[in-house]
């Protein structure tokens, strides 16, 4: 499955986007990084690279991120 891009994937991470379609991991995961970067906006980058990484290690998640 074809991942997000890594723009899209920086607008979902900074969004209130509802989760409620993702898996329990990826909501997990989608919060934990909407913490992080709110709490410091300068690792956006790094987080993206973390949820693309994520998702291209988990199928699932791949599937989660191109539904939501």
């Amino acid at each position: 499955m074809a991942l997000p891009s890594p723009s899209k994937l920086a607008t979902l991470i900074t969004s209130d986007e509802n989760l409620a379609g993702a898996s329990l991991a990826t909501r997990i995961l989608l919060g934990r990084l909407r913490i992080e970067v709110r709490n410091n906006p300068a690792q956006l980058d790094a987080k993206v690279a973390e949820l693309l990484d994520f998702a291209r290690r988990n199928d699932y998640a791949a599937a989660d991120l191109a539904h939501i």
